[in-house]
């Protein structure tokens, strides 16, 4: 699927004499006569306002640049464009006034990118070799003065089994690493076929629905620095449900990567929204006195004033003893006054028993119609009854055969952890800390206005004649209006095939269909690999944590981070223990390390801890503040939809991760006993490597010292006079 709509902006300025670099969000190319220091020019904003109507978009680029040197700048810019793009209406001002340009055809385009990469010995335009280019002269920018430059150009999205996919080229670490100030995308669809998922592998973008076939996408950042092009997915269909596939595969002999995006309409019917019953617990021991209490019970009256007409509901309050509001769910729509005034009267005192706080909320024999939604609020440890965690898990097991979903809250920092995420692990639910000095009641309203309104609950996901392993989430959560699920996993099996999602709306079962097709190679969206092993790793992590390390988990762990560049708190040590040298190894923050030993892992010396929790089963202790944040940003990991950021020892180039060592950049499939062909970069035999090899120029682009495995053999390119 070749989907790819972007046109590459790289601006160079050209003068006489003697060639030096200043940065932008592309690249200035500047040539003066002596050799002072030139200063990189700022950019100051660059905003891009997309307008998307059916299929046609429309890019409108604003960009401002400022001269912080003492001379004036001038020259000319260069804008690679991509193969596949049909750019229409492509318009250049500087300040407002309409500038001229040229063409250039990819023979003349690939002449001024290698003279510039022989001439600079910098082969950070390798990646543009290939392309064609668009040719404007500059107006001067005074000293210490700005330009601003505005751009404008059209083009057609296609669509391919209902998915259309737009980018935009934000990405200048090759270049530099100096951040932009202002950056902002907005981009407005417009469709006559209902719009489904809206995603971004590359950006935390901001979604509003106008109505079921209009959105605007939005992203704002200042001071960003800009590691990846802007990418943004959505689909096209007039059916209930959105089911939409994304697929990458590099051949046959490994399995291929999946996502599947599921989404409702936006505006649905009231009579749409299943009807449910919530269960309120909510701890009221002595620790949980004063602004916690407060915070808490201004959440539940938002949750009861909130609850839809259809719904039943109970409140559950617990310390050393248990008060239900009722003995059994009541409607909402008879018992909302009552329930404010029960609230009204909650105060802090006594112990904390869990136990029989949670086995009360599950009591009561489910509706099979109705799905059963338990949010569980605590701020501490069980001091009374059973205390036990694995016995308390135990217990709630046996009541809660029905599967009611239970949603957890732990305040502050002194919450049983391990009770906690097993209990929201265990129940499919999720977890959520609110930490001291946060917003208890903001947290939860927001987890309830997300969940108020399910669509289709108990889901399933089939897939005709493929193999699918290591999917994540291996459950699937609720759908919610307004809500979308993201699934990734592996694949084996090619062809076209059918997916069956099942689910149920008021207790009866309901299935909806796809036709897609896997792949047997599909070179697109290479994103998707990293993602799921993003997503894979935070799960086995949260394994390891919660339930003792053993080997095998360390070392997927380890190949994983490895192999795909994943730099997290619980990782990013593994990715370097064979580095000591990088700088990552020696600037590990303190909190990190303790974040790792918490799960049982680490390096040197440390390694010890490994064995003895393979004894014990149990993993070292760390301070409870550290654990609950460990616990915080693992769940956010296992349900993040965006690439993480890598650190700066590890470059993710295409489908392939190098790592640092020693100031060379190594592809993670390369073995220390494998010859390398040697070729010193700059040479003609570098430069036929890449006229022969087009590919490598993305690899090769990343540095002057670069091993990097290709078609079965591995190049060494090495700088000038470099030591053997």
């Amino acid at each position: 699927m070749k989907r790819q709509y972007s046109l590459t902006i790289l601006s160079i300025i050209l003068f006489t004499g003697v060639v030096n670099f200043g940065y932008t969000q592309g690249i200035f190319l500047t040539h003066t006569r002596q050799r002072p220091s030139i200063q990189s020019l700022r950019i100051e904003r660059h905003h891009i306002d997309v307008s998307i109507e059916n299929q046609l978009a429309t890019t409108k680029i604003d960009q401002i640049f400022a001269n912080p040197n003492n001379r004036v700048l001038e020259g000319t810019y260069i804008f690679p464009l991509q193969d596949d793009v049909a750019i229409s209406d492509f318009v250049l001002y500087i300040d407002g006034q309409p500038v001229k340009g040229e063409l250039l055809a990819k023979d003349k385009a690939r002449a001024t990118y290698e003279g510039i990469v022989r001439s600079m010995q910098d082969p950070a335009l390798l990646e543009y070799i290939g392309k064609r280019a668009f040719k404007a002269r500059v107006f001067p920018i005074p000293a210490h003065g700005e330009r601003r430059i505005q751009m404008e150009y059209s083009q057609v999205i296609n669509v391919d089994s209902n998915l259309a996919k737009y980018t935009y080229p934000l990405r200048t670490d090759t270049f530099t690493n100096n951040p932009v100030g202002s950056l902002a995308v907005s981009i407005n669809i417009k469709s006559k076929h209902e719009l489904k998922s809206i995603y971004s592998p590359s950006h935390e973008i901001a979604i509003n629905r106008k109505d079921n076939h209009s959105a605007n996408i939005s992203y704002e950042g200042s001071y960003v620095h800009a590691r990846r092009d802007f990418t943004c997915y959505y689909s096209l269909s007039d059916k209930e449900f959105g089911i939409d596939l994304i697929t990458h595969r590099d051949n046959l002999d490994d399995p291929g990567f999946f996502m599947l995006l599921i989404s409702p309409k936006y505006k649905v019917n009231k009579k749409d929204i299943i009807e449910k019953d919530f269960i309120f617990i909510l701890d009221r021991s002595g620790s949980m006195k004063g602004r916690k209490i407060e915070q808490a019970k201004e959440a539940l009256r938002f949750c009861v004033n909130n609850l839809n007409d259809g719904d039943r509901f109970n409140l559950i309050l617990f310390n050393t003893n248990v008060e239900s509001f009722s003995k059994e769910l009541v409607p909402i729509k008879k018992e909302r006054e009552n329930a404010i005034a029960f609230i009204e009267d909650i105060e802090g005192n006594g112990g904390t028993n869990i136990n029989e706080a949670l086995l009360t909320s599950l009591s009561e024999k489910p509706d099979p119609k109705r799905p059963r939604i338990v949010v569980f609020l605590t701020d501490g440890e069980a001091t009374v009854g059973t205390t036990d965690t694995e016995l308390i898990l135990k217990n709630v097991a046996k009541v809660n055969k029905n599967e009611s979903r239970i949603f957890v809250f732990g305040v502050g920092y002194d919450v049983n952890i391990n009770l906690l995420d097993k209990m929201a692990e265990e129940n499919s639910g999720t977890r959520q800390y609110v930490k001291p000095k946060e917003d208890l009641e903001i947290a939860v309203s927001t987890f309830f206005t997300k969940v108020s309104e399910p669509v289709l609950v108990n889901l399933e996901l089939d897939i005709e004649n493929i193999r699918v392993k290591d999917q994540y989430p291996q459950k699937l959560p609720h759908l919610f209006r307004g809500s979308q699920i993201t699934v990734l996993g592996r694949y084996t099996g090619i062809g076209k095939s059918k997916l069956f999602l099942q689910g149920e709306i008021e207790g009866q079962k309901r299935e909806f269909t796809n036709n897609v097709k896997f792949p047997d190679k599909e070179t697109d969206h290479q994103f998707l690999p990293k993602l799921w092993a993003q997503r894979k790793v935070a799960y086995l992590v949260d394994e390891v944590r919660l339930n003792g390390e053993n080997k095998e988990l360390v070392d997927e762990i380890t190949r994983l981070s490895k192999k795909y560049g994943i730099v997290t708190p619980y990782t990013s040590f593994l990715v370097t223990e064979d580095m000591k040298d990088a700088p990552i190894y020696t600037h590990l923050q303190r909190g990190r390390v303790n974040e790792a030993r918490q799960i049982g892992l680490s390096t040197g010396r440390a390694k010890s801890n490994i064995e003895s929790a393979r004894v014990s089963g149990a993993t070292p202790a760390v301070p409870k503040a550290a654990a609950v944040q460990s616990s915080v940003k693992l769940q956010l990991i296992k349900i993040q939809e965006q690439l993480a950021e890598t650190s700066e020892v590890i470059k993710v180039v295409k489908d392939k991760t190098f790592h640092l060592k020693k100031d060379v950049w190594v592809d993670s499939v390369h073995k220390p006993e494998t010859k390398t062909t040697k070729i010193e970069f700059g040479t003609d035999a570098y430069f036929d490597l890449l006229k022969n090899e087009p590919e490598l120029s993305k690899y090769l682009a990343i540095g002057k010292h670069v091993i990097v495995c290709f078609k079965k053999t591995c190049y060494e390119i090495h700088p000038p006079n470099h030591k053997k």
